[in-house]
């Protein structure tokens, strides 16, 4: 392959990198990921996914000479504009760090910084579920509820480069307390986390639930444990997942009269769900939505699963180069 051929996508998180070469269509040439251990400091996760990066191109007869740009998504809060890495909640200990130069120095590429949610609506915009549709919202639900905002092609920041933190959109006025210090935030309801979390501490009160045995037990339920239930057709799992279903349809409500994009999508670890989910928030939709206007988003589910956040990076890359 002739040089200035592909990107990198870097998707950052607690744990672990994924690392893609994306080229200039939004294919991934090819893929990997490694452990991170953010407690050891920017410097050596920095050199850690270098070499990450480095093997992944050596895989598929690559070298930097081929790379046009490197993208990369990390936990927020961030600037986006000086690549700065301001406070992450699941990268302890990382404060006011210049990440973007990090990398920048290390690989002698050209880097562009944002969020994580940010980068994965971007590839769904680009080459995922959003790609003939125009503007876009993406709700990830995972441990949290992630939001991305794309405009006219634009990904929405905000004055204070932290706008489309849509987990934090309060739906229950005075609700469950949420890390963030508000209360009734989407995620508290809506997300995987949330509704696993919420079926036990039924379950703990005294509900009945074909997953009691499991909780008694000890176990810790997820969210696809709750959903086999309720399709089994446990009735209290069914009522939290339906609830859940209830407020992501709020949500969608209001994405629509702040942004009125085209579509709605709905990715991450609980949107493995389907229909189960997808029917249940669209019906929900329909009856909360205004009649005065017929402006209504299509709620659809993300088509780029776990390789959403490189390629949409990598997106970011190619769009450097435009």
């Amino acid at each position: 392959m002739s040089q200035k051929r592909v990107a990198i996508g870097i998707d950052l998180g607690g744990t672990n990198a994924k690392v893609g070469v994306v080229d200039g269509d939004g294919q991934v040439v090819a893929f990997d990921s490694g452990a991170t251990n953010p407690e050891r400091g920017p410097q050596v996760l920095v050199a850690e996914v270098v070499m990450l990066i480095d093997r992944v191109l050596e895989g598929v007869g690559l070298t930097r000479a081929d790379v046009i740009g490197v993208g990369l998504g990390t936990p927020g809060p961030l600037s986006a504009r000086t690549g700065t890495v301001i406070k992450a909640a699941n990268l302890p200990g990382w404060v006011q760090v210049p990440l973007r130069m990090l990398f920048a120095r290390a690989l002698d590429l050209p880097v562009v910084l944002d969020n994580d949610a940010n980068v994965a609506a971007y590839g769904e915009w680009w080459v995922g579920a959003g790609r003939e549709w125009g503007d876009l919202v993406l709700l990830t639900l995972g441990t949290g509820v992630g939001g991305g905002v794309v405009l006219d092609g634009k990904v929405v920041q905000g004055h204070f480069e932290n706008a489309a933190e849509l987990g934090h959109m309060i739906v229950m006025p005075g609700g469950l307390p949420c890390n963030c210090g508000q209360r009734g935030c989407l995620e508290q309801y809506a997300s995987a986390a949330a509704v696993a979390r919420r079926v036990m501490s039924a379950i703990k009160d005294g509900e009945t639930s074909s997953l009691a045995e499991a909780v008694a037990r000890g176990e810790e339920l997820d969210a696809l444990a709750v959903e086999k239930a309720a399709r089994a057709g446990d009735a209290l799992s069914l009522s939290i997942w339906d609830e859940a279903c209830y407020y992501l349809a709020v949500a969608c409500v209001n994405i629509q009269h702040a942004f009125n994009p085209a579509c709605v999508v709905l990715g991450g670890g609980m949107a493995g769900a389907g229909e189960f989910l997808l029917e249940r928030v669209r019906g929900h939709f329909e009856g909360l939505k205004w009649h005065l206007h017929r402006d209504y988003p299509e709620i659809l589910p993300a088509q780029l699963g776990y390789r959403a956040g490189v390629i949409g990076a990598a997106g970011y890359a190619w769009r450097e180069q435009a």
